[in-house]
């Protein structure tokens, strides 16, 4: 799916701001929930694919 040249510049530009001194010296950095979860979601998901190829794996060996 792509997006149109304004939505990227926009997420770009709101990237960035997050990213400056004087909005961190503010303190008004916040993180969105949905990013975080997304982040967890991807680590459990890594995990998951390590545990599965492990167990493979070990069936394979029994063989």
């Amino acid at each position: 799916m792509r997006i149109g040249a304004a939505a990227s510049a926009r997420v770009l530009h709101r990237r960035c701001s997050e990213l400056l001194p004087a909005c961190r010296a503010c303190g008004s950095r916040h993180r969105e929930s949905g990013v975080f979860v997304l982040d967890v979601v991807y680590i459990l998901g890594i995990i998951a694919v390590f545990v599965l190829v492990g167990l493979i794996a070990r069936g394979v060996e029994k063989l």
